[in-house]
């Protein structure tokens, strides 16, 4: 067999699916809506204007009437809406009761990047197990008495 072609394609398979998955890695920004806020990397409280990106662990303040919202790069906004200091994730927390990314999910709500991790391991984890049997099977000898 290919046992080579299978696993190199398997390989292949599985960067190519994973690629969503490290989609996320730029950080997200900050859009004004209404009012002012200001942002905190650990240090004190400073204003920060709409466009500003912040690393995930920081922390924006809202004043009273205040709204924002965090833009992340797949598309997925976090509304920012109550007066107070809120968290800025990693990754986008949706406040919409279904919780699915336009650019990621169908229509179904699966998270198609997931789907296509877990498929790439799949495969890999079939061509490991395709190529442990391509040894002949070789009868063991007769047993004397």
């Amino acid at each position: 067999m290919n046992t080579p072609r299978t696993l190199i394609a398997a390989a292949l398979a599985t960067v190519l699916f994973a690629a969503p998955a490290f989609a996320q890695d730029s950080p997200p920004t900050l859009r004004v809506d209404i009012g002012s806020a200001m942002v905190s990397t650990g240090g004190e409280f400073v204003t920060a204007p709409s466009g500003s990106q912040l690393a995930p662990g920081s922390r924006v303040m809202l004043t009273e009437g205040s709204q924002a919202t965090l833009v992340y790069p797949n598309g997925c906004t976090q509304p920012l809406t109550s007066a107070g200091v809120h968290g800025v994730p990693a990754t986008c927390v949706s406040s919409r009761s279904a919780a699915v990314v336009p650019a990621q999910a169908g229509a179904t709500g699966v998270d198609m990047g997931g789907a296509a991790i877990i498929s790439g391991i799949a495969v890999a984890g079939a061509a490991v197990l395709h190529a442990m049997d391509d040894e002949d099977y070789v009868p063991p000898p007769p047993v004397s008495r």
